[in-house]
C-alpha cells in the first residue's frame, strides 16, 4: 500500500495520495487548486542500517586512507599520550581515596 507524491504543474504544491492497489486508476487532483494537471514525483526513502552493517559496507580503500592518515599524524598515536602520563608510583600524593 504505497503512498505516492504528486506535484501540481500550476501551483507546485505537492500532494500525497495513499493507494490501496498499485494500479488503481484513480485520478489525482491538487489539494491546493484542484487542478488535475499533476505529475508523480520520486521521493527518497530511508533504510535503517546498524553501525555494524555500515562498517561492513565501507570500501576497503577507506580503511587504507584512514591508516595512512594515522601514520602521517603523530598526534593520533595513542602511545604518545601514554608516554606523557606519570606512573602511579612516581605521582605526588593523590589525596584521600574516593568512596562510592
Amino acid at each position: 500500500m504505497p503512498i505516492y507524491v504528486y506535484q501540481c504543474s500550476r501551483c507546485d504544491v505537492r500532494t500525497e495520495v495513499f493507494e490501496r492497489r498499485l494500479n488503481s486508476g484513480r485520478t489525482v487532483q491538487c489539494e491546493a487548486c484542484a487542478s488535475p494537471d499533476v505529475e508523480r514525483v520520486f521521493m527518497p526513502f530511508a533504510i535503517y542500517r546498524s553501525e555494524a552493517t555500515k562498517l561492513e559496507q565501507l570500501d576497503p580503500k577507506y580503511y587504507r586512507k584512514v591508516d595512512e592518515a594515522m601514520r602521517n599524524t603523530p598526534e593520533a598515536d595513542p602511545m604518545r599520550h601514554l608516554n606523557r602520563m606519570t606512573p602511579f608510583d612516581r605521582a605526588a600524593d593523590p589525596g584521600d581515596p574516593i568512596r562510592f
